[in-house]
């Protein structure tokens, strides 16, 4: 074909050449991707009126716009992505508006579509199984959990054994060691997606251990754990955090020695790591001497919280810190029966909360309840009566008894 001819006579002796075959199979192919561009047009616009108007609490409209998305979504495709996150937006608005058993369906369809596109052993999967666990366990058919949960688990521990394999060849690992033996870290390329492993284990240990579920609440913060050393080695702040869930677990099963030396791992790493301003810092010297009391260990924990009453000498928490360090103090101290001990302490947590809170507020009433209890036990009655007085209106409780 002669270049300098005009594109109009390329154009015409193109088609003129053709056969009616082709030309038959060129108009259909020019055919369907107009209408998949039109469809996926189409899609878009329902897709953001769905989540414009669920947004804005317009729900009978959103559940219109989302019902429609779906519709043209199956059309892109039974594996189309845009089609999952149709079918999910609805199973999300349904969940908001309590319709359970119309969100659950949805809500597996856009799984099962992930699924097939990333593939049933992609790690990057977890984030959506942890999900979909969470709406079994809170909303859906409970059965279904916990096979998912142990799919999660087999999925993230076998990625952990490679991540181990690659860094210092094969482990064999004796029953019930934990996975926590192996310290190695990740390279940089790997460290997003597997902290968003981390966060599915300890947000799933939690649903687990709030439901009673030990075993399987034990199993998701050891693999969080060993995630977090895989990631950024054995001293950050991010393993605290799991030594502070797995404290609270043994607590729950009333293994408090335990729980005492995951606590006391807790704070310790994170007063190396954060100055001992930080809110963290009392958070977890606060559970800590928790667990000594229920121990009965009073003298450990009077020594803890002894400490944490220089804390914000420098400068103020701004959180509230003080006032709760001391009501802390001085509600051990009435545990002890030290109530003229208590009682100065907290006169200054009241103060310090009504700084911080200001007079009226809800916040108030256990500080002033407590330090009512102290003054009681020493026999102001006036004062103590006035206390409670306080306390209930502020409640909205009308007069104490």
């Amino acid at each position: 074909m002669d270049p300098t001819q005009p594109m109009h006579k390329k154009r015409s002796s193109f088609w003129h050449g053709a056969t009616p075959l082709a030309l038959a199979t060129m108009a259909a192919c020019f055919y369907s991707m107009s209408a998949a561009a039109a469809d996926s047009r189409t899609w878009e616009q329902l897709e953001k009126a769905g989540e414009d108007q669920f947004f804005n609490a317009e729900y009978g409209d959103a559940e219109r716009s989302l019902k429609q998305a779906v519709i043209t979504g199956a059309a892109l495709g039974e594996h189309d992505m845009r089609f999952a996150k149709s079918l999910g937006e609805l199973g999300h608005l349904y969940t908001v508006r309590g319709r359970f058993s119309e969100a659950e369906p949805l809500l597996e369809e856009e799984f099962h579509i992930k699924q097939a596109v990333m593939g049933a052993n992609n790690i990057n999967i977890l984030p959506d199984m942890g999900a979909m666990i969470h709406f079994y366990l809170s909303h859906g058919t409970v059965s279904k959990a916990e096979p998912m949960t142990e799919a999660l688990i087999a999925l993230v521990e076998g990625r952990l054994k490679e991540e181990r394999v690659a860094k210092q060849g094969t482990v064999t690992l004796k029953p019930g060691q934990p996975l926590t033996a192996w310290a190695g870290t990740a390279a940089v390329a790997v460290r997003n997606p597997l902290l968003d492993w981390a966060i599915t284990c300890d947000s799933l240990g939690d649903s687990y251990r709030i439901r009673g579920k030990f075993d399987l609440a034990e199993r998701l913060y050891r693999d969080s754990l060993d995630i977090k050393t895989t990631i950024f080695g054995p001293n950050h702040l991010s393993l605290a955090n799991s030594y502070d869930n797995l404290g609270t677990l043994c607590l729950d099963k009333n293994q408090d020695a335990e729980a005492e030396d995951y606590y006391r791992d807790s704070m310790e790493m994170t007063a190396k790591i954060l100055s001992r301003e930080n809110s963290q810092v009392f958070s977890r010297l606060d559970k800590l001497a928790k667990c000594l009391i229920k121990e009965k260990k009073y003298s450990q924990a009077e020594q803890l919280y002894l400490e944490a009453q220089d804390f914000w000498q420098s400068k103020p928490s701004r959180n509230g810190s003080e006032a709760r360090a001391k009501y802390a103090l001085g509600s051990l101290y009435i545990e002890e029966k030290k109530y003229t001990e208590a009682a100065p302490v907290l006169q200054q947590a009241l103060r310090r909360a009504e700084e911080y809170y200001g007079g009226d507020s809800i916040s108030l009433v256990p500080y002033l309840q407590r330090y009512a209890d102290a003054l009681f036990n020493l026999g102001k009655s006036g004062e103590t009566n006035q206390l409670r007085q306080r306390a209930s209106t502020i409640a909205g409780a009308g007069t104490v008894q």
